[in-house]
This record gives C-alpha cells, sequence and structure tokens, in this order.
C-alpha cells in the first residue's frame, strides 16, 4: 500500500496513511521527515502499540530522546510518560492536571527544549479533551512590521513550576520559584530556515530588558495572534492515533473532558537543540 499524505486542516497538520510505525522502511520515513517538516504536525491513525519499545523505537529515528525527569509519571523506560487522569489508590498514575490547558511550548523552560512530541492514544472520554495546535510560522509572519522589528534579537522567559503543573497564566509562578530559561522570541526552524513565534501565553513570564508593561502589551499582541483560529488544527483523538509535532514551530493547548471518564496517552519526546 502506498503512503498518502493528507492535510488535516488549510493551516497545518497532516494525516500520513499507508504506514505501519512497528515496520517504517527507509523510504517511507524519508517521506514522513518531509511531511512532518512541511505540515509540522503529522498523525497516523489505527497504530497498534503495545509495548513502550514500539513507540520509542519510532521515536528514536527523529532524534535523541528526552528523560523524563518526574519518576511517578515515568514509564518502564526512561523517555516514556503517561499523560492521563487514570488513578491508583487515589492517587494520579498521569501528568497533567484536569481542566482546560492554554497554549503552551513543551519544555520551552529548558536549555534545550523538546525538538518533538509523541503522543500515542489508548484510552479517549467519549467527548472532549481535544488537542488544539497553533502554527507558530503563520502567528509570526502576521505581527504587524513594527513589533517584528521590536522583539529582533530580544528574549524572552519561559518559566516552569517545580511543584507541579498548571493550567492558565493567571497562576503563573514566579522566575524565582520556578525552572526558568530565555529563549529567542522569534527563533530560526534549523530544518526550514523560517521564523516562528517562541513565547506562549501558558510559561512566558516576560521579556528580558523591558519594563512590566512593554513586556505585558507585546506579549499580549503575540499572544493574540497565536490564538487565531485559522491558523489552528483541533485534533480530535481516536483511540491508536499516534500524533506527532514539531515544537519549534508550533504551540498546542488542550481542551476539557469530563473528569468522570477517562483519557490517557503515551508521550516521548524528542530532545532538540538550542533555539536560535
Amino acid at each position: 500500500m502506498s503512503i498518502e499524505i493528507v492535510p488535516c486542516s488549510p493551516a497545518l497538520g497532516a494525516e500520513i496513511r499507508g504506514v505501519d510505525v512497528s515496520k517504517v522502511t527507509d523510504a517511507e520515513f524519508a517521506t514522513i521527515i518531509e511531511a512532518w517538516h512541511r505540515y509540522q504536525v503529522i498523525l497516523l491513525r489505527n497504530q497498534n502499540l503495545p509495548e513502550e519499545d514500539q513507540q520509542v523505537a519510532f521515536a528514536r529515528r527523529f532524534g535523541e530522546l528526552a528523560e523524563v525527569h518526574v519518576p511517578e509519571y515515568q514509564g518502564n523506560h526512561p523517555a516514556v510518560m503517561y499523560i492521563g487522569n487514570l488513578k491508583e489508590e487515589g492517587k494520579s498514575e498521569g501528568a497533567l492536571p484536569l481542566g482546560e490547558m492554554e497554549f503552551h511550548i513543551d519544555q520551552c523552560y529548558q536549555q534545550r527544549p523538546a525538538k518533538g512530541t509523541m503522543l500515542y492514544a489508548i484510552e479517549i472520554p467519549s467527548k472532549g479533551g481535544e488537542t488544539v495546535f497553533a502554527n507558530g510560522y503563520m502567528a509570526y509572519e502576521r505581527l504587524p512590521e513594527s513589533v517584528k522589528s521590536r522583539i529582533e534579537g530580544l528574549r524572552a522567559i519561559n518559566v516552569y513550576d517545580r511543584g507541579g503543573y498548571v493550567t492558565d497564566r493567571k497562576n503563573m509562578v514566579s522566575i524565582e520559584d520556578g525552572i526558568s530559561q530565555a529563549h529567542p522570541i522569534a527563533r530560526t526552524h534549523p530544518a526550514t530556515g523560517r521564523k516562528s513565534l517562541f513565547v506562549n501565553k501558558l510559561m512566558t513570564h516576560s521579556i528580558e530588558g523591558l519594563d512590566s508593561d512593554e513586556s505585558e502589551t507585546l506579549l499580549n499582541v503575540m499572544f493574540e495572534s497565536i490564538s487565531q483560529p485559522d491558523i489552528s488544527y483541533v485534533h480530535e483523538w481516536q483511540v491508536g492515533d499516534l500524533l506527532l509535532w514539531d515544537n519549534r514551530c508550533t504551540l498546542h493547548a488542550r481542551r476539557d473532558f469530563d473528569p468522570a471518564e477517562r483519557r490517557w496517552l503515551r508521550r516521548v519526546t524528542i530532545l532538540g537543540g538550542v533555539p536560535e
């Protein structure tokens, strides 16, 4: 069966059909990489990956894997994390809190943020829990020229709560109390050469060197650009979905779902370089 690539939305995302990721050939993988760089988010449906090692082996073809540093959410493999709301003896077995989660970029608070994030759907609620992706290239390109000029060469400080996850900006932790790292506001993708916005509403605290008023004003302009529906793709999960997004040029958010229903996904992240 030949590979078929079907765009998921006008803005970004593509489903790749005719591939079994447990036995991808080199020729097939070359097509997958090309599609990933072109569409930013790739979807492979109906994958049968009961073992962690199957997902890990496929993810490793994209680069070095990032190890999980939260032991309670780690799988049997050091690069595997479980995302969801399963509970064992009243304690959550998966990372991330319930509820809606604002746009963010995985591991942007680290010196080497994730290059890509791969999620495999094991259990999915009957409704809700969709993942929304935004095209970081388009968000940057649509900015007013005055804003592009102002942010040229500037860096934003991203922060992560050491004590747990937050889901919205109003509960953001301070720089002093969290893990923080500054990165270029507009980063250049090493494979495509295109610039994309590398700030996000959930974890970007402020812009280095600017007073708080100007920093917040500029960030709000960029957050507004990121949130436009016509540069997004809403992914409605199905069991067996394997989804890989390019963390260097996309942002993602999660919609709310009924906490009484189970949502369980397996995550592997691919380590990236220092953003430039």
